[in-house]
């Protein structure tokens, strides 16, 4: 410690001259960077699992949910501002059907969910095997009942991590690679998350449920948030999305099941899926792709 001290003074005084590190300077410096680092990991760490214990109870019920949204929004954008308490109290009065709003408190319980899920994430190393049957989870709470949100679902496509709950317990910065920081880009979370563990362990039932449900919850935007009514009947985007996107999206599902090892099934529905949609732009596509998956090479034929 008092080679460090004496460094640091040595480090501060106005130079009289250049001078080289010495390979003891040298050392000082890296250990002093080493507990530097660790006390910001320590402050990091600290923040997260605070941030989490809040998370988790406000998640119990759509009231709890709103009363955090309060106080993030208290502090994110009127304490760290340093605005007067009684602009905080004229907001929460005008904002009070929109705070009460049974769709708004859903939407952010299902939120705090992912955001959760995105901090387990960050402090995850290596597999994402239980995360993403909790992020499965979290997208059949959220896309198997649509209704709930009263198509008020913006915020839950904005990142997690730039939401007032994260930013107000200083997690904005959080960054992570190969995950989806938006429940709602369901074709990511299945494609990043949810399919690969299947595909390693070549649990090849459970691959083709996960699959027929990221088809069926493409549809769910068009459908329930695109701020029309259901009963008026299929908009020309849910039209368009039956006659192309689906079709598309179940010839990938089979493709994908083919090369993860579900051979003889996946091939036969296949063809059965080519002869169902002859008039399909991408028909001629998929015969020629069908072919190559299912004809031996050539060199294989010769022997």
């Amino acid at each position: 410690m008092r080679r460090i001290f004496f460094l640091c003074l040595m480090l501060a005084a106005p130079l009289l001259r250049a001078e080289s590190l010495s390979a003891a300077d040298r050392e000082a410096l890296i250990e002093r960077l080493d507990k530097l680092s660790d006390s910001a990991r320590e402050k990091v760490m600290g923040r997260i699992g605070t941030a989490a214990a809040a998370y988790r109870a406000a998640m119990v019920s759509d009231e709890a949910a709103a009363e955090l949204y309060v106080k993030c929004v208290e502090k994110v954008e009127f304490e760290d501002r340093q605005r007067s308490s009684k602009e905080f109290r004229d907001w929460k009065r005008s904002q009070g059907g929109m705070l009460k709003d049974p769709a708004n408190r859903r939407c952010w319980r299902h939120q705090l969910r992912w955001l959760l899920l995105t901090l387990e994430a960050a402090e995850e190393q290596g597999d994402r095997k239980e995360l993403a049957v909790k992020a499965a989870e979290a997208m059949d709470a959220i896309f198997g009942n649509p209704e709930q949100f009263d198509g008020k679902v913006d915020a839950l496509r904005e990142p997690v991590t730039g939401t007032v709950f994260a930013r107000a317990y200083g997690l904005g910065a959080t960054k992570l690679e190969d995950w989806p920081l938006s429940p709602l880009e369901s074709g990511a979370v299945f494609e990043r998350l949810i399919f690969p563990p299947l595909v390693r362990a070549r649990k090849f039932d459970a691959l083709r449920d996960q699959w027929a449900k990221r088809v069926r919850y493409e549809r769910v935007p068009l459908e329930f948030w695109s701020g029309r009514d259901p009963k008026d009947g299929p908009s020309p985007e849910e039209e368009k999305f039956s006659a192309e996107m689906q079709p598309e999206l179940e010839w990938r599902m089979e493709s994908a099941l083919y090369l993860a090892g579900d051979e003889r099934r996946a091939a036969l529905r296949m063809l059965e899926h080519i002869e169902e949609n002859l008039s399909h732009p991408k028909a001629r596509e998929w015969g020629a792709d069908f072919r190559k998956l299912v004809e031996p090479p050539k060199a294989k034929l010769e022997e």
